[in-house]
């Protein structure tokens, strides 16, 4: 009894594999793909600049620009205005890179574009800002910058420097 269970087992593993060798040969084997080798890594271009939106507009006389009081209408009490200048977007740049800021720029504003400066000084506390997380924060003295389209009236950008 043994050896026909034995032999029965044996029968049947030998089938099993027989089936499984003919299954694996009706399915073609896929070779790996050529790859052809990497050649030199391509040039990493900087990204244009599309001035259509604020196009250069430094032909343009002041009484052609909005006026300057336009800017500071609605100023918070506590804040003290300084000064505002007519500047060239790149002028205020390099302005804000003195002073410490960041290098990012607007790559829709045209370097030439004239802009509204405002400077603005905040004392201590007077300057409130919400963060992403829904808290307000105090800021200690501070200098605030705000920059507006001369021509629009658009606010382009703030920039707030606490000063020591």
């Amino acid at each position: 009894m043994n050896k026909i269970l034995a032999t029965a087992v044996v029968l049947l593993g030998l089938i099993t594999s027989g089936v499984a060798v003919a299954e694996t040969q009706n399915h073609p084997v896929h070779p790996r793909p050529n790859f052809e080798p990497l050649s030199k890594p391509e040039t990493v271009s900087t990204p244009t600049s599309n001035y259509s939106r604020y196009p250069d507009n430094s032909n343009k006389t002041e009484a052609q620009l909005i006026k300057k009081e336009r800017i500071i209408k609605g100023l918070k009490k506590g804040l003290q205005l300084k000064q505002i200048k007519l500047l060239k977007y790149s002028e205020y740049l390099t302005n804000r890179k003195e002073l410490g800021g960041s290098i990012l720029e607007n790559l829709m504003v045209h370097p030439n574009r004239l802009v509204w400066v405002a400077e603005i000084e905040a004392p201590e506390g007077s300057l409130e800002v919400r963060q992403s997380n829904g808290q307000n924060v105090k800021f200690k003295t501070s200098k605030v910058f705000l920059v507006v389209d001369a021509e629009t009236g658009e606010h382009l950008d703030t920039d707030i420097f606490e000063v020591p």
